[in-house]
């Protein structure tokens, strides 16, 4: 439900909003995801500023989403938290093999040994504050890819274009996860793709977070928000602490 979702995730948000706040105050690095910093972007550019925008944002879309629902607002055992937690853990291993897997085509990732899904540009920066990016990618990107992007594209493609059944999923989850993986080749970004070299070398890049984005948008819709962002971040922090401990060279 969207209230357990909410809940679950709160602790990613929360330890990813206190970690860009504690870089920037005591670190004076000013590292963020880029989803956040769109959003506020977004929300900055129709009147609407301050700490913490963007997580207001994500309150309200959940609290409204609730509403919509008209499910019941009832807290889950404190089990369900636990076995919640390990689902999350068991998820993440089938995306986190294929990026090993993919790491065998070659070198294509030079500015990580991580390969990591979030593209938030980790180069000279500290495994502890790559940490905390990756609770940030977890919530953030799956807010607004699989959430709002993919859940905007199912209502358009049922309602407008009257596409039912199996296939309005398909092509919503299609239409996310190439956003998804274009995300990471924007302008100024570490993967930038500014000529047809640059291209051809990130297309093995692009193609496993466009996989990835499939994965993780059916993750999201068999088994809801929470377990998704869970999976996503323990994916991003099993590759951080990999490549910290288990260096591949």
């Amino acid at each position: 439900t969207p209230l357990v979702g909410l809940y679950f995730s709160l602790p990613l948000f929360i330890v990813y909003h206190a970690g860009i706040w504690w870089l920037r105050s005591f670190s004076g690095l000013h590292w963020a995801n880029a989803v956040d910093i769109a959003i506020g972007d977004a929300l900055g550019r129709l009147g609407v500023a301050g700490p913490l925008v963007s997580f207001m944002l994500v309150i309200v879309v959940f609290l409204v989403a609730h509403r919509l629902s008209g499910l019941p607002a009832r807290r889950p055992p404190f089990r369900t938290w636990i076995l919640m937690i390990l689902e999350s853990l068991v998820w993440c291993l089938p995306v986190f093999m294929l990026s090993r897997l993919a790491l065998k085509f070659g070198d294509y990732f030079a500015f990580s040994s991580a390969l990591s899904l979030s593209g938030d540009g980790r180069i000279g920066i500290s495994w502890q504050a790559s940490l905390i990016l990756s609770c940030g990618a977890g919530a953030y990107e799956e807010f607004f890819f699989r959430l709002l992007l993919m859940g905007l594209a199912i209502a358009v493609l049922d309602r407008i274009f009257r596409v039912k059944n199996f296939w309005k999923y398909v092509l919503a989850a299609m239409f996310q996860a190439l956003l998804f993986a274009a995300s990471h080749h924007l302008p100024n970004g570490p993967e930038e793709i500014a000529n047809f070299s640059d291209a051809a070398a990130s297309f093995p890049a692009f193609a496993f977070r466009t996989a990835a984005g499939l994965y993780f948008a059916f993750v999201y819709i068999e088994r809801g928000f929470g377990i998704a962002a869970g999976s996503h971040a323990a994916y991003d922090l099993l590759v951080v602490l990999l490549d910290v401990f288990v260096p591949m060279g």
